[in-house]
């Protein structure tokens, strides 16, 4: 049954009760008019004003009922009727305020958000295979949206547009600075410096190195010491020579390496500050920096590369989004089963998610609640006050004529307790 048929029946139901009211009203007037014996009857009496009062209390609640979203009468209403119509403006106002402080307040998110836990719930539900996959499959469906979008040549040309404009706002010089300053913090890139010194020795110390070292020797004595490589064992010693260099850059090598304030050190350490000094404040520097930026930009190879890398990458993402068994989707459900099972297996890494999802309430609460009962307002303020008051009369006028029902059984019983009463006074006398 739809709500206008619920109405329908409320009303029909409330209106019987006041017709009964009236029908024993009327019947017992009657039955005193044509029956003077009757008039004095205890029980009579006592029938007749407790459906009096009925029907006046019927009566009354049924005008309270219906002037809430009706004139009474309809061409010419008196004062206090039609009250919804009248009042959309203050109701729109209320029901705004009322939700934006009882519902959206930031108090009221983060209780809300701290007593439902979102964070564990989430994580059971994600743990399970089904859910994960059910989640994954929406997530590929909106990557393909998007690639979809992207791909439109407008939206294209403005995205490209768009990056060039920020790569060329883009300050560079301090850009690379700050990056290689970052990267040499704390002695970082003494790390890598020791990682190639180890990787030099090892490499210096293989045969094939003292292969290829004998082998430069050898042709060194050839060419530029013809008479004396006919004399001398040339090939031995090419050979020894190999493997003194070898012995000797190991040497050098495992110094460096065991001394951190070696000179060699200390000379990089000065030429990587002294190059990102240059990075940042050397004119000859920066205009590389420059140049080497506007041949990227312009560079018509790079950009039909760039175009083509592109176009393959996204007929293969295409391709594999839709597929319901493709890499894609098997990974993006495979982390997100592990991050439910991470959730839901550590209370402490929930409970940071916890918190920082209510942070992120409390602060958006102000700004989604002054949207949101903006909202309501303008959406109120817009109705046709008529449809206004036949919408809400739909939605709470069924249980409405709840309040007639009362109306006329209170005061049926209340038209009793008086007749009683009057009785009783009478009996004084």
């Amino acid at each position: 049954m739809d709500k206008q048929a619920q109405l329908k029946t409320a009303k029909r139901q409330a209106l019987l009760w006041l017709c009964g009211a009236a029908v024993i009203f009327v019947l017992v007037t009657t039955v005193q008019v044509l029956y003077p014996a009757y008039q004095n009857s205890f029980f009579a009496g006592l029938i007749k004003m407790a459906a009096e009062a009925a029907l006046i209390g019927g009566l009354a609640d049924w005008f309270a009922v219906t002037a809430l979203f009706k004139p009474i009468p309809a061409r010419y209403p008196i004062p206090h009727t039609n009250i919804v119509a009248r009042n959309k403006k203050a109701i729109a106002e209320n029901l705004s305020d009322f939700v934006k402080e009882k519902f959206f307040n930031p108090v009221a998110i983060e209780s809300l958000i701290a007593s439902s836990h979102p964070a564990k719930g989430a994580g059971r539900w994600l743990k399970q295979q089904q859910h994960a996959d059910k989640l994954a499959r929406y997530l590929c469906d909106t990557l393909a949206g998007f690639l979809h979008v992207f791909d439109d040549a407008p939206v294209k040309q403005f995205v490209m547009n768009a990056i060039r404009k920020g790569i060329n706002k883009v300050d560079l010089g301090p850009l690379a600075s700050g990056t290689l300053t970052v990267l040499t913090r704390d002695g970082r890139h003494q790390l890598i410096l020791d990682k190639l010194l180890h990787k030099l020795a090892v490499m210096s110390q293989t045969p094939e190195t003292q292969d290829v070292i004998a082998a430069k020797l050898y042709q060194w004595l050839k060419t530029e010491h013809r008479r004396l490589e006919k004399i001398l064992p040339s090939q031995w010693l090419s050979e020894q020579g190999a493997n003194a260099a070898v012995k000797a850059l190991a040497d050098i090598l495992a110094d460096i390496d065991e001394d951190a304030s070696h000179p060699l050190r200390l000379a990089f350490d000065r030429q990587v500050a002294i190059f990102a000094e240059q990075l940042e404040n050397d004119p000859v520097y920066l205009q590389k920096l420059d140049d080497f930026r506007q041949q990227l930009l312009e560079n018509d190879t790079l950009q039909h590369y760039l175009h083509a890398v592109w176009s393959d990458v996204k007929t293969w993402l295409d391709k594999d989004l839709a597929d319901g068994q493709g890499r894609s989707h098997k990974a993006i459900a495979s982390a997100l089963c592990e991050i439910g099972n991470a959730v839901d297996e550590d209370p402490a890494l929930a409970a940071s998610i916890d918190k920082h999802i209510a942070e992120a309430g409390r602060y958006m609460a102000p700004e989604l609640s002054d949207f949101l009962t903006s909202h309501i307002r303008k959406t109120i303020e817009g109705w046709d006050e008529k449809d206004m008051a036949q919408q809400i009369e739909l939605n709470i006028g069924k249980d409405l004529q709840k309040v007639r029902i009362n109306g006329t059984i209170v005061g049926g019983l209340i038209g009793g307790v008086l007749y009683f009463i009057e009785q009783g006074i009478g009996l004084l006398g």
